[in-house]
């Protein structure tokens, strides 16, 4: 009779590996499966009650309501954001929105003569605009860091390979010798200039959309430049209208940002699973970034690289929905722009975390120099750097060079490398000399020999190594101070902002 047991048992797999996959992995590579997504305004309730804030202070400053009112309105706006804080101010589903709640709160406690100033020389278009902008900012610069640090995770790396030969690769197949150096700062330049596109994003959007009202402005004479102070934004918007018809086009813009990074960060993936198959065994991924199977024992997968690639197709599918959202606005507002908020901040959920992901399978990832070296030694991937010492050194225009060495390489069939009868008989065929012995035939073609005869900026040789990784580290460098400048920018403009409350909240 078999003994009873209470075992507890949360996932399916994993007791054959040495080291747990990480709880950020585990969450990662389940996605939504048993996660329940919170409603969306949740997210933009601190942005609203920013955007209240600074309003008020505008509207006390501009005489358009009295310092009384202020102080109520402000006094209650701070009671929510404590409430908020502490995961006590709950948005009811019949108050339709994080507007509605915040102003019906502060209305149904402090009465509708003073609290329900609050909305005047604005609109909820303005309001939903300015939240989501903030939001999107602050995405924006979580993006940004995540692929600088990356990045840097990927140059650290490359240095420990400059010498760690592999086979480079075209359509699938075996092409020229490089090294795993030369890859890897292939990954972390593109990275690089992904980081650098979503900056673009703060110089086409970084602008102020409070005071736009329904679209087409307010008669109250507002001080937007103050409420652009407050936000941190740059200035207002240059047109009230075009931005209330526009709410997709900046969520479209750093949906655009993501899937790129997305694209690169699925080559990336699918390049280190063949990399890891049996079949290469060129790198094995630490079980901290793998998962196991609900019924084969052995398997360790590469999981949270797959899922990279998930999210990637999510990302396409996305970016195409708030593109279509766009395509047929009539000018004003129109109401299905709603739905860019719903597809964007699912899009930062599902991809935000997937840099931080990738910068983990790098770090700790076993890289086998043995294997990739042992394909450097197969499918004539000396040929083309046999090709090239043949023209350079005894002067053989290029496309007759080819045609030898495209002989050469089929009289030696069956074999990895171009061997010297096989040159001999191709340079007769072409009723040409060859001059050269066999061993310096073979020593073009040697995987070692051919690193250091590649001479190109941006090639596998450590000198251009070097260079490349220095430059790469500057533009990160250079990200940020960008970073550096942008969160200063915010801070100035709370710390403008609270300045400005604590005068007002002083008592007459």
């Amino acid at each position: 009779m078999t003994k009873k047991t209470n075992k507890k048992i949360n996932k399916l797999w994993g007791t054959a590996f040495e080291q747990k996959s990480t709880e950020a992995v585990i969450k990662f590579t389940a996605g939504r499966d048993v996660q329940a997504v919170p409603p969306a305004d949740y997210k933009l309730l601190a942005y609203d009650l920013w955007g209240n804030k600074s309003h008020c202070v505008m509207l006390y400053k501009q005489g358009i309501i009295t310092k009384k009112d202020a102080q109520v309105i402000l006094k209650g706006l701070l009671e929510i954001e404590t409430l908020a804080l502490k995961g006590k101010f709950v948005l009811g589903s019949a108050k339709e929105d994080v507007h509605t709640n915040i102003e019906s709160w502060l209305i149904e406690k402090y009465g509708i003569e003073q609290a329900g100033k609050l909305h005047t020389a604005r609109s909820r278009n303005d309001q939903c605009n300015l939240d989501t902008r903030l939001y999107l900012k602050d995405q924006v610069l979580g993006f940004i860091e995540q692929a600088a640090g990356l990045a840097k995770v990927l140059i650290v790396q490359a240095g420990k390979y400059k010498t760690t030969i592999v086979p480079g690769f075209t359509h699938h197949q075996h092409a020229m010798v490089t090294t795993f150096s030369h890859i890897l700062l292939a990954f972390a330049a593109m990275i690089v200039r992904d980081a650098q596109r979503f900056t673009t994003w703060f110089k086409l959007h970084n602008f102020n959309p409070l005071g736009n009202a329904v679209a087409y402005g307010t008669s109250f004479v507002i001080d937007q430049q103050l409420t652009s102070q407050l936000l941190g934004f740059d200035a207002p918007d240059v047109s009230s209208l075009d931005e209330i018809t526009n709410r997709w086009e900046a969520e479209s813009d750093l949906a655009f940002s993501i899937t790129i990074l997305m694209n690169h960060l699925s080559l990336m993936a699918q390049t280190l699973i063949i990399f890891s198959t049996p079949e290469f065994a060129m790198i094995q991924l630490a079980d901290q970034f793998s998962t196991g199977s609900s019924i084969m024992p052995q398997k360790k997968n590469p999981d949270p690289l797959e899922v990279i690639k998930g999210k990637t197709a999510f990302a396409a599918g996305i970016l195409q929905g708030l593109l279509g959202l766009g395509k047929a606005n009539f000018i004003g507002f129109n109401r299905d722009s709603q739905w860019t908020k719903y597809l964007i901040m699912d899009l930062v959920d599902e991809c935000l975390p997937a840099p931080k992901v990738m910068a983990g399978v790098i770090e700790t990832m076993t890289v086998n120099k043995k294997k990739m070296a042992f394909w450097c030694q197969v499918g004539f991937v000396g040929a083309t750097s046999l090709l090239e010492q043949l023209v350079a050194k005894y002067k053989i225009p290029f496309r007759q060079a080819k045609i030898v060495m495209e002989k050469a390489i089929k009289h030696s069939k069956g074999k990895n490398k171009v061997s010297y009868s096989a040159l001999k008989q191709a340079f007769k065929s072409e009723n040409l000399k060859l001059n050269i012995n066999p061993k310096q035939v073979q020593a073009w073609q040697d995987p070692i020999q051919i690193i250091k005869l590649a001479k190109s900026f941006g090639g596998p040789s450590s000198q251009s190594l070097k260079k490349s990784s220095t430059i790469l580290l500057k533009q990160i460098e250079g990200l940020g101070g960008w970073l550096e400048k942008k969160l200063n920018q915010k801070q100035k403009a709370l710390q403008l902002l609270n300045q400005q409350i604590k005068k007002i909240m002083e008592e007459i």
